[in-house]
């Protein structure tokens, strides 16, 4: 229709809209107008990204001949983009207030508790590149032995593990952090969990960062990238 100059009509403003709607209908759900109203408005500004994208990808490389092949690309650039930029708006669109009762696995025991979560804890395990969970000691009484929760020299941490069991010093991590309140570089003392539970579901590849923290309306402190 793009070809033939008799089929112009069907590129003004209404019959795009009407189209559209049509394509909305077709392709996705929906319970009632308000629904609809909100879909078809996302289906809009992702095809407004995407077509955007593309525009600027030839004005950048000064592509003048859109083959296919090159309009293919575009549209996974674009996708790729969007995924991106929506998994950031994600994270940060978090209310800092929100709690979550959580169950931590850890040495075949679990624990539960009520954890915050915070856009602020970005913390993550240098070796492992594992996400990090700030937790209160006093969560750890029965799994760590008292020497180590309270050893104030976190150098001295493996020194005091030589007398207990491998697979516990297997699990002990040392996490660097700097603490925006006086821009210094610390170290806590973590350990790694067998997984966490959220919502129902299971999620691995957590360290506990063990950290004192003065609240007590929850124990632990989530970072927003465990829930994505």
């Amino acid at each position: 229709m793009y070809i033939y100059i008799v089929f112009d009509f069907l590129f003004t403003i209404p019959f795009k809209i009407v189209f559209m709607s049509i394509i909305t209908l077709i392709s996705f759900g929906f319970t009632n107008l308000k629904h609809f109203i909100r879909t078809s408005i996302v289906f809009y500004i992702v095809n407004i990204f995407i077509s955007g994208s593309t525009f600027f990808i030839m004005y950048f490389t000064g592509t003048s001949n859109t083959k296919i092949s090159f309009i293919i690309a575009c549209v996974y650039f674009s996708c790729e983009l969007l995924k991106y930029i929506y998994k950031e708006l994600k994270s940060t669109s978090y209310i800092e207030s929100i709690k979550k009762n959580i169950i931590i696995n850890i040495l075949e025991k679990n624990l539960e508790c009520t954890a915050l979560l915070d856009s602020g804890n970005l913390l993550k395990d240098p070796l492992g590149n594992n996400d990090v969970i700030i937790i209160k000691p006093n969560l750890l009484e029965d799994i760590l032995p008292e020497s180590i929760l309270k050893e104030k020299d976190i150098g001295n941490i493996y020194e005091v593990l030589s007398d207990y069991n491998k697979e516990l010093a297997s699990k002990i991590k040392i996490i660097p952090y700097k603490d925006i309140t006086n821009n210094k570089n610390n170290l806590i003392l973590g350990i790694k969990a067998n997984y966490i539970e959220i919502d129902n579901k299971k999620i691995g590849n957590i360290v506990l960062g063990i950290s004192d923290f003065d609240e007590v309306d929850y124990q632990a402190i989530l970072n927003p990238s465990v829930i994505n």
